[in-house]
């Protein structure tokens, strides 16, 4: 008995080491899902943003970092430097593109863990950071390929533990950081803070400061989109009210039977705050607000951490008691829900353009001349941009220059001088690509306008003086 006693005294692990240990299997266990659609559908599964920042990596380095390309944004100025240093390590295109990627929503449920960690004891912490690691939405904001918001919810959550535990310099820095980094982010950020200023009653001056400081940054990087928000209001390709709700769901019941355990355990105000304004930006329909719920996700799995550690230890304490079948049964509901959700978000997601298109549009990429522009749909738009060199145009984005009455206009019948006219205002060389029916992108194409290959056609057309 001694022996074992002491054998099992060395084998226990140090308070220091089991906290690594719970971040390890966090990362591990993030890193396992979300590498799970490169196994289910080959070498490119994710969209819709992916080809911006692929072609970012595929553009010659001119400075550091390095111009910022089309549907990239000029508000990724650290993203841009983080993928500039990754570059001068000379590794493979597609590595940095999907291997940072990855990195950053492993690390996500880990910095959620080390900032629970604080107010909800090392176990619970973990709880938390698991269900984000399994979080429906979640995966489904992973999947769009959202590069700018993963760095930057990594950002805020270090510097929610940055206030959390008064590191005063790294908080500055942060500031700075998330502004630079992404501008959805950054408004997150700074309406946090105004949010605890207002409700904090022991660090208002802090407050104030950290929002100076963010606030007077973003202003002077983005005048020019407060002008632009005010001419018409940007939406974002993401989930609905109604989807969103519906995934959700496990996290809002476990909410709800936390009781006893929100008095227990702190809060901190920090989650309370992102909570608020996660919640307030979409119901108010602000500039992409579709997004925004992936913030709000965030925090209700950390709130939902606090409601399943507090299920887990009734379970424990009624094992073996008729008591236990309560918080047994709403386990098991919870686990199904969860599960359940995930599963389907992991099976259905599908890819939106396949390997094999992704091949032919290289095959274009090396047939056309380069400088030359493509016309595609916006469908496709973010693969001929990742996969090529070429000036890529699709109805309203990128290198096009035309509003909705114009497109509409084309749509509608326009006839054929008109069509030319149109096509004339693109960069020259013109091609026409996609995988549907150029019928899709121009109606009927005029005789000027030759197919040459497969998937591909070039615009031969004058404008009649």
């Amino acid at each position: 008995m001694r022996y074992t006693s002491a054998s099992m005294q060395k084998l226990a692990l140090s308070p220091r080491k089991q906290t690594a240990l719970l971040g390890t299997i966090l990362g591990l266990a993030s890193l396992a899902l979300h590498a799970i659609p490169f196994f289910l559908f080959g070498r490119h599964p994710l969209g819709y943003d992916t080809g911006f920042y692929r072609r970012y990596l595929i553009e010659p380095i001119t400075s550091f970092p390095n111009a910022s390309v089309p549907g990239l944004g000029d508000d990724a100025f650290i993203v841009r430097m983080f993928l500039d240093i990754l570059r001068f390590l000379h590794l493979p295109t597609d590595l940095i593109l999907y291997g940072s990627y990855l990195a950053f929503w492993a690390l996500m449920p880990v910095l959620l863990f080390f900032f629970l960690k604080l107010y909800l004891q090392k176990h619970g912490a973990f709880i938390a950071g698991l269900l984000l690691v399994g979080s429906s939405v979640a995966y489904n904001g992973y999947w769009y390929f959202l590069l700018k918001n993963a760095l930057a919810l990594n950002l805020i959550l270090l510097a929610f533990i940055a206030i959390e535990r008064r590191w005063s310099s790294a908080w500055f820095v942060l500031d700075i950081a998330i502004v630079l980094t992404h501008k959805t982010s950054a408004i997150i950020y700074i309406l946090t803070l105004i949010a605890l200023f207002i409700f904090s009653r022991g660090r208002r001056n802090e407050y104030a400061l950290h929002i100076i400081i963010a606030g007077a940054l973003f202003a002077l990087i983005n005048a020019p989109t407060v002008h632009e928000l005010s001419v018409a209001l940007p939406s974002a390709v993401f989930l609905d009210w109604q989807t969103y709700l519906w995934l959700s769901l496990p996290f809002i019941l476990a909410i709800a039977v936390a009781g006893k355990t929100f008095l227990k355990y702190k809060i901190p105000s920090t989650l309370l705050a992102l909570a608020g304004v996660s919640l307030l930006f979409p119901l108010f329909r602000l500039p992409f607000y579709e997004r925004v719920f992936i913030f709000l996700d965030i925090t209700l799995a950390g709130l939902a951490g606090y409601g399943i550690h507090s299920i887990l230890s009734s379970v424990k304490s009624a094992w073996g008691t008729k008591q236990v079948f309560m918080p047994f049964m709403f386990l098991a509901l919870f686990v199904g829900l969860f599960l359940g959700n995930l599963w389907n978000q992991v099976t259905s997601t599908l890819p939106l353009i396949s390997n094999e298109q992704i091949l032919r549009i290289e095959e274009i990429a090396k047939v056309i001349p380069a400088e030359a522009t493509i016309l595609t749909t916006s469908d496709e738009a973010p693969w001929f941009e990742g996969w090529t060199n070429a000036h890529i145009a699709a109805p309203g984005m990128l290198n096009d220059n035309h509003n909705l009455e114009a497109w509409t206009e084309l749509w509608s019948g326009a006839s054929t001088e008109q069509k030319i006219k149109f096509l004339d205002d693109f960069q020259k060389p013109l091609y026409i690509s996609t995988f549907y029916a150029i019928e899709d992108i121009i109606g009927k194409a005029p005789e000027c306008v030759h197919k040459v290959a497969e998937n591909l056609w070039l615009v031969a057309c004058e404008k009649s003086k």
